[in-house]
């Protein structure tokens, strides 16, 4: 029976046709993809072509310059390549120039060298070539350049094909500029359907020190030399200074080396100026349209001035399919009918090979030479010869429709990444087209959009038409969003001096930050609201204090999300008491929910599950006639979840998370830019619960998925998602360590731990107390594995733990004294009884601290253990640890509830009665 879950098996077929199998089906048609033999063919660039044509030299297929640098990197993917594990899937993601296709292809050649055979995957327009191989023999490794450009459909077609379950070890290594909700559809489809491992990597840049900078551009000036037959280029120096951060990316080294031999050769003086090698490399490319147009040939002769717009196109859309390419022509104007536009294609084709044979429109490469290219294509207040009016109609032509092609994101993110640069590409022609059109920039992404709102010259007319266009929450946009409202509220707030409406504006983008995952940004504008609102009159407070609520609701979460917990309870009681007079349920059943939170982690966890009973029961009186007020119900069952389990009621807390997951997965699936980091946390809590309820194979099960999810979410925005992934890695790592995987858990420990230590721009860092949990479940999985090393992380989380401060979580510290028991005992069973003591020591001291009940019995246990000789504290130690394991009870939870989600930022203004200071701080909840 055909598994509904995946795609259908294809089979290449020679010639100019693809035969394909659906089931017993048997089509013939045009392939989703096929396999090139690596390295793919480069002919080698003759002198004199090179002279002709230098910019040809930057593309990275070319290999002129050799590859140097990125030991690391290599050595990270050759560990990944050579891990266990019959398929896996990585994506390396940077932004253009960092370097990111000729890594992979130096892995793939080192790959090669070491008996894997490597193939290039190319998108489904193509024909199988003859050049072209099957998957082979043996363990193999498939590159993907461009990944973000294939149909996510054929993408994950050619995958499942290769990675069928008999075949060998496979690993699919993929490039990408951002690593957007594209990746986190596939990744989560990979990983659910076809159970293949999906990682993302940033690549960060290659010549960061001046000191680097000169070493590669010294190495690309030789290659260069050599390839273009220069002598004396040795003496060539930099055209500009070197120590200047626009030549960190290294693309921008190559082209200064490349413009420095070029100007060798003719007697010129190459720009010191960064931004202008390409318009001096691009000057060569036209000569070079015109010598085409000059020769003579069997094709028939094109414009220079048609051969340089049809380059536009290309470098506007990216290679398309011969259909596709040339109704683009035609809809640029460029041909009345698919005759005419042949005869542009051809020429393209013979000035700009396309990497597969089916495809047209191949655009200048690399990337930044491309996006250069369409800036001084534009008109503007530039003088060069590039410039073309036409280029300008042609860009509304393919852009302004109604019609959403499937360019649009990859035409956008060119434009938007080629305006932060030069001036008159927004000014004169992106915003203009925004403007009008505003919809096209959430075409573009969260990345772009950020790039759009960071852009110091960006016109905030066209942020102002893109604000009501943005959704409340969307994985992908929301830290585009978050950017745009920041950007309108600094300016907005210097135009008023109006202490109401800076609360207003302070208010909108806090919640655009708390949503993002900026909690302490979002705490600074939130307390700003606060304060401004707090400056006015009796009289104007009462019409402002719906969002006086609103404010203080979400600043006591974003102090949750902070670990500030005893600010969180304060200004949480301060919103309860505004609700009350104000009315609603649901703002109140959002307070109380948010208010056991903080009491759980302030120690008061009688008082919060009291809390948590009665908001669950008023969530469910609600009709729950949208998905947000059943994301509400669902949100409120996972924290009285928790709070049922630090009660040690296993039984309904595992009922609870379970619904809440069961109501999540509906969720999600009908809104995945909404719900999955719901739906990512149900999962998490639920399997803790069932790891306790003794259901531990399913507890892997639901960590891994938690994981899998949150993997993909922190793609798209490392800030929000970082302390999440860092404690389902971890929790992962627990419930595969008591299930016996030990080596499994010891490396989604360490994973989780190194990744704490690269805390994201804007991020909550990690706790402390969480950190020597961590170090101590480390220590419990090495000692099944190597006793060396447990004992060193033990020490660690010692030393950690011991300089944990009595302020933080209540629950934190109480967490992190029960991880600390089973690390002693381990501890002991290894021979180390002073460890082992001091890890006991450390648990009743934290214990004294938070005053838990379960402190007399690790009192006891510490008491007579000290007592014991060595040889029967060896002996006792063997029992005991036996015992405890078979204690149902032992583990409490892994790890502390997980951050809350702050609401809609849309809040519907209420006009309450107006009741006076005094009544105002007598309110409670």
């Amino acid at each position: 029976m055909t598994d509904p879950r995946v795609p259908p098996m294809w089979a290449m077929a020679t010639g100019d046709a693809a035969v394909y199998q659906a089931g017993r089906d048997l089509t013939v048609g045009t392939p989703a993809y096929f396999l090139d033999s690596f390295p793919a063919d480069a002919s080698p660039v003759p002198p004199d072509e090179a002279r002709r044509r230098p910019g040809r030299l930057l593309a990275a297929r070319q290999r002129v310059v050799a590859f140097g640098g990125r030991a690391g990197e290599l050595e990270g993917l050759a560990r990944w390549r050579d891990a266990p594990g019959r398929a896996a899937v990585r994506l390396v993601n940077g932004s253009a120039g960092q370097g990111k296709t000729r890594l992979a292809e130096q892995f793939g050649r080192l790959s090669a060298e070491a008996g894997w055979t490597v193939r290039t995957a190319l998108p489904g327009h193509a024909l199988p070539r003859a050049a072209a191989g099957g998957p082979g023999a043996g363990p193999l490794v498939v590159l993907v350049d461009y990944a973000e450009r294939w149909v996510l459909d054929d993408l994950l077609r050619m995958i499942h094909d290769v990675a069928a379950p008999e075949g060998d070890h496979v690993r699919f290594l993929l490039l990408a500029r951002p690593a957007g909700m594209w990746w986190y559809g596939l990744a989560h489809r990979l990983e659910d359907a076809l159970d293949l491992s999906a990682e993302a990597t940033p690549l960060p840049v290659l010549a960061a020190s001046p000191d680097e900078r000169r070493a590669e551009f010294a190495r690309a000036r030789a290659c260069f030399a050599e390839a273009m037959d220069v002598p004396g280029a040795a003496a060539a120096p930099p055209p500009g200074d070197l120590d200047n951060d626009a030549y960190a990316v290294a693309l921008t080294v190559h082209m200064a080396a490349l413009a420095a031999v070029d100007a060798r050769l003719h007697g010129e003086t190459p720009p010191d100026d960064p931004g202008r090698l390409s318009q001096y490399l691009l000057r060569r490319e036209r000569v070079h349209w015109e010598d085409v147009f000059a020769r003579p040939g069997a094709l028939p002769p094109v414009a220079p001035a048609t051969l340089g717009r049809a380059v536009f196109v290309a470098s506007l859309t990216g290679p398309r399919g011969h259909v596709e390419g040339a109704a683009l022509l035609e809809r640029a104007g460029l041909a009345a009918d698919r005759a005419g536009a042949q005869v542009i294609l051809d020429r393209h084709a013979q000035c700009y090979p396309p990497r597969d044979t089916a495809s047209v429109l191949e655009p200048l490469a690399p990337d930044r030479l491309a996006e250069d290219f369409l800036a001084l294509r534009l008109p503007g207040d530039h003088r060069t010869p590039d410039a073309d009016p036409w280029a300008a109609t042609a860009l509304r032509d393919l852009l302004s429709r109604d019609d959403s092609p499937p360019f649009t994101r990859q035409a956008l993110t060119m434009l938007i990444e080629t305006a932060s640069r030069w001036e008159h590409v927004g000014r004169d022609h992106l915003y203009p087209l925004l403007r009008e059109h505003p919809e096209l920039s959430l075409a573009a992404g969260g990345a772009a959009l950020v790039t759009l709102a960071e852009t110091p010259d960006v016109d905030l007319a066209v942020l102002e038409a893109i604000e009501p266009l943005l959704p409340d929450h969307h994985v992908d946009l929301d830290a585009g969003a978050a950017a745009c409202v920041e950007r309108l509220t600094a300016e907005r707030l210097a135009a008023t001096r109006d202490a109401a409406e800076h609360g207003r504006l302070h208010l909108a983008a806090g919640l655009r930050q708390g949503i993002a995952g900026l909690a302490g940004q979002a705490a600074a504008r939130l307390q700003q609201a606060v304060d401004r609102f707090g400056e006015l009159s009796d009289e104007r407070l009462a019409d402002v204090r719906g969002d006086l609520a609103e404010a203080l609701l979400n600043l006591g979460i974003a102090h949750l999300h902070e670990g500030r917990y005893g600010p969180a309870y304060q200004r949480l009681q301060e919103a309860t008491a505004l609700y009350l007079d104000l009315g609603g349920t649901r703002k109140l059943a959002t307070c109380a929910d948010m208010l056991q939170v903080a009491m759980s982690h302030l120690g008061l966890q009688g008082d919060a599950l009291a809390i948590a009973e009665r908001t669950v029961a008023a969530r469910r009186r609600l009709p729950g006639r949208t998905p947000e007020e059943r994301a509400e119900l669902a949100r409120s069952l996972l924290n009285l979840g928790n709070r049922l389990a630090h009660q040690g009621k296993t039984a309904k807390a595992l009922a609870s998370s379970k619904e809440a997951v069961g109501i999540f997965r509906r969720l999600a699936e009908a809104d995945p830019d909404a719900y999955v980091p719901d739906l990512a946390r149900a999962l998490a809590d639920h399997a803790d619960d069932l790891a306790r309820a003794g259901r531990r194979q399913n507890a892997v099960e639901a960590a891994t998925e938690a994981v899998r999810l949150y993997r993909a979410l922190s793609q798209v925005n490392p800030v929000a998602y970082h302390l999440d992934l860092f404690k389902t890695v971890v929790n992962l790592g627990v419930w595969s360590t008591k299930y016996g995987r030990y080596r499994e858990g010891r490396d989604s420990i360490t994973e989780a731990l190194a990744n704490a230590r690269n805390t994201p721009a804007g991020a909550v860092p990690v706790p402390a107390a969480l950190l020597a949990s961590a170090q101590a479940k480390l220590a419990i999985s090495l000692a099944h594995l190597d006793a060396g090393e447990a004992v060193e992380a033990a020490r660690s989380a010692v030393e950690a733990a011991e300089a944990i401060s009595p302020s933080g979580s209540v629950s934190d510290r109480a967490a992190l004294a029960r991880d600390l028991v089973p690390m002693g005992l381990d501890l002991g069973m290894l021979g180390r009884r002073e460890e082992a003591l001091q890890a006991l020591g450390t648990a009743l001291q934290l214990d004294r601290d938070v005053g838990d009940a379960e402190g007399r019995g690790v009192r006891a246990m510490f008491d007579f253990l000290r007592s014991l000789t060595p040889p029967e504290f060896a002996e006792h130690m063997a029992s005991l640890k036996a015992e405890l394991e078979a204690d149902a009870q032992a583990p409490r939870r892994a790890f502390p509830p997980k951050r809350p989600t702050a609401p809609s930022a849309r809040v519907p203004r209420v006009q309450p009665k107006r009741r006076s200071r005094r009544e105002r701080r007598k309110g409670t909840p």
